[in-house]
């Protein structure tokens, strides 16, 4: 009787031989391509994981987000909700990408349709993030995707955006203060003047001051948190002089307030304090939050990118 032949499947460039490395290097990506091409299946079948395999052979969904969430549960892996869905609207981004090109190196388009296609692409994304305005990942991923693929047209429509999801979706706004590439539009920069005095861009740009006060506008607004839909997070406490370990390092998570007296700074960075000064309409980002305060009336708001 033949031998039956092992191999190991590649997840996040490390070898796959058990559930347990499954779990551990699980990669949205390289597991959901895996699946369409039934080597999974394989691999479940000849490592003997029979109750596992007639689980992922019963899976029916061609949604790639119903797969992977039925996967994530066969194979107990922990993973965070919304950046699972993130990222897999960035991996349909993608691919919807690689076969637009694929038509255009066969069909030889000309500068002008592809000028079209792009700015239908873009809107595409916008109408998405409209239509989904109480969901942050689809929001990120929708953000992310137009920084890395339609950067010169949000360049030349980052207004008119800015007031069209003003109107419709306060999450949206933050968002877009997040991501690293569309917040400059939105913040405050500084610049050398011509006499070399360092001042702040909005002194000089009337546009970009405007939209800036609307945003420190909407959040002192009553029905920002609500309007945030469970995305704003929030601590009250003293915490006696010490520093708390709010939240842990490798999460992200970008400042909204923190009150006079307290302090914030990355977890475990010794020596990167963060008074109310450095924190004040700055929407500062941080790795993980420790956190200072001598009060138990005072609030700390932050959102996770």
């Amino acid at each position: 009787m033949a031998k039956t032949i092992k191999f190991n499947l590649i997840c996040d460039e490390k070898p796959i031989r058990t559930i347990e490395d499954l779990q551990n290097n699980f990669s949205i990506e390289d597991i959901l391509a895996y699946f369409n091409n039934k080597l999974l299946h394989r691999w479940l079948s000849v490592r003997g994981y029979e109750s596992e395999l007639e689980k992922v052979s019963a899976i029916t969904s061609s949604n790639p987000i119903e797969v992977i969430k039925e996967l994530i549960r066969i194979f107990n892996v922990v993973a965070d909700k919304e950046k699972v869905e993130e990222s897999i609207y960035m991996l349909k981004y993608l691919d919807e990408r690689k076969n637009l090109f694929a038509i255009y190196e066969h069909e030889n388009y000309k500068t002008k349709s592809i000028i079209d296609d792009y700015i239908s692409g873009y809107s595409q994304l916008v109408d998405g993030i409209l239509k989904n305005p109480r969901n942050a990942a689809v929001i990120k991923a929708n953000i992310a995707e137009i920084v890395s693929n339609y950067a010169w047209v949000l360049k030349l429509d980052h207004r008119h955006l800015f007031y069209i999801l003003y109107e419709k979706s306060a999450l949206a706004i933050m968002c877009l203060l997040m991501n690293e590439h569309s917040r400059k539009y939105y913040l405050p920069v500084e610049i050398t003047d011509k006499d070399g005095t360092v001042i702040l861009d909005i002194t000089k740009n009337p546009d970009k001051k405007s939209m800036f006060n609307h945003i420190c506008h909407m959040i002192e607004s009553r029905d920002f948190k609500t309007a945030l839909n469970g995305n704003l997070l929030s601590f009250s406490g003293m915490t006696d002089g010490y520093w708390k370990d709010l939240e842990p390092k490798g999460k992200r998570y970008m400042i909204i307030r923190i009150e006079n007296g307290d302090y914030v700074r990355s977890a475990g960075h010794s020596g990167g304090d963060l008074s109310v000064i450095d924190i004040l309409n700055k929407f500062v980002i941080v790795d993980g939050i420790d956190y200072k305060s001598n009060s138990d009336t005072h609030e700390l708001l932050y959102m996770e990118v």
